[in-house]
Formats: C-alpha cells, sequence, structure tokens
C-alpha cells in the first residue's frame, strides 16, 4: 500500500490513528479481536514504528485499544459496569453481568492485625487471614482483591476457606455472618510490574484503587480490602435518590 497522504494541518500518527478507528467501525478488527503487529501496521500504511506506536498509544489512552503483555494489541469490548453501592460478592456480581466468574489465589497467609486494628474493631495481638486473589470475569482477568479477615472474629476462617468458594457463602453459612454494608474509599493508582502480569496490562497503566471495609447486620466490621481493577475495563457508577 502506498504511503498515506495527510492534510498540512494534521500529524502523520494522526492519519495513522483514524485508520485504525474506520477498519475498527467497519468490523476489519473485531471487538475482543488482536490487530496486526506494529511492523505489519508498518508496511500496511507506509509510516514509520514511531507513528505507528504513537497512534496505538493514543487509542490505548482513549480505551478503544488494549495491550496485553505477551499476546499484542486488541479491540477494546464494552467495560463493565461496576456500581459503587452494591454490597454483594464477586459471585453475585458475576451473575448480575450474566457472565461466569472465577478466581486465582495467588498468596493466603496470616498476618499480625495492627495495622487493620482500628478498622475492624478487634483486638490488639490477634492475627488476619490475608488473601490475595485475581478475579475474572469469563476469561478475563478483571480484579485484583487482597482481603483481610479477622480470626479473632471468624476462627478457623483459613482453614475453612476453600480456593474458588465464595467467601460470603462461608461467612453466611459458617458464622452466621451477612454483609449488608460497606464504605468505599476511590482513588487512582499506578500498575506494579507483578500487577500488571495478573491484570494482563502494562506496568504503569491507571488502575482504580477502591479500599473498602464491609459490615455485617449488626454494623460490626467484617473485613476490609483493596480492590484494584483496570480504569480503562471498568466503569464505576454512583446512583443518588433525594427522599
Amino acid at each position: 500500500m502506498p504511503g498515506l497522504q495527510r492534510n498540512s494541518s494534521q500529524r502523520l500518527y494522526a492519519v495513522v490513528r483514524q485508520r485504525i478507528l474506520e477498519a475498527i467501525e467497519q468490523g476489519v478488527y473485531p471487538v475482543d479481536g488482536q490487530i496486526p503487529t506494529e511492523p505489519e501496521l508498518c508496511e500496511l500504511y507506509g509510516v514509520s514504528r514511531i507513528t505507528v506506536r504513537k497512534a496505538i498509544t493514543d487509542l490505548v489512552k482513549d480505551g478503544v485499544l488494549t495491550r496485553v503483555q505477551g499476546k499484542g494489541t486488541f479491540v477494546q469490548g464494552r467495560k463493565v459496569e461496576n456500581a459503587l453501592l452494591t454490597v454483594s460478592g464477586f459471585t453475585d456480581f458475576g451473575i448480575a453481568q450474566g457472565k461466569n466468574t472465577r478466581e486465582a489465589v495467588i498468596k493466603q497467609e496470616l498476618i499480625p492485625v495492627d495495622d487493620y486494628q482500628q478498622r475492624l474493631d478487634v483486638p490488639q495481638g490477634g492475627r488476619l487471614f490475608k488473601l490475595v486473589r485475581v478475579m475474572y470475569l469469563e476469561d478475563e482477568p478483571l480484579f485484583i482483591d487482597y482481603s483481610y479477615i479477622p480470626l479473632a472474629r471468624y476462627p478457623e476462617f483459613d482453614q475453612r476457606y476453600q480456593p474458588g468458594h465464595s467467601t460470603y457463602q462461608l461467612l453466611h453459612d459458617d458464622y452466621e455472618t451477612s454483609v449488608r454494608s460497606d464504605r468505599k474509599v476511590i482513588d487512582v493508582y499506578t500498575a506494579t510490574k507483578a500487577e500488571a502480569k495478573w491484570l494482563g496490562c502494562e506496568p504503569g497503566e491507571p488502575l482504580f484503587r477502591i479500599g473498602k471495609t464491609a459490615y455485617d447486620q449488626h454494623g460490626r466490621p467484617v473485613h476490609c480490602s483493596e480492590l484494584y481493577c483496570r480504569a480503562n475495563r471498568v466503569s464505576l457508577t454512583i446512583d443518588n435518590t433525594s427522599r
């Protein structure tokens, strides 16, 4: 294909960017499908690799494309909507989305309660069950979940928990505990190398970091957690109703 032509007012990468967008709109590059590699795009459009990379980077920032480490660049699917006021567990979240969920346990260990004693309102000197999981919606890694559960309130939770099973269901069945409310604090964070590997994104990519403390039917803290999700894959919503 001959090199691209551009108007004097257009940067060449912007022309490449527009051509990729048009190919997506026409179904040449389908949603969730992989686009050609950078060398292939260079040959297709007759431009330099720097120009192609700039065009792709812009489309990634706009949420049109997504880079997956070790695999390539893909057309972004529809963002998953995660209502901030939802207090149900991840399994119920998946049901609401009409999709299957699964988890991969990265780490589980016992740690001192010290840093979380006030948030969880438990005695000093106790231990927490720390559970680190990557949560998948279908086959896509969506969240990294760091959960901290006080063993003083839920004895032997670390022994009763089975990977792949709902922690909220275990709390309900074995401890007669139902999560009824939570408090969330949200900020923006950049992915570390480890987090990028788990989420299939680039190091430094923006993530939503959601700090949560969940409360039971009696208003007592059940657990606290930190949730990390890709900002370009999740749309966080807040619904307010006047009374």
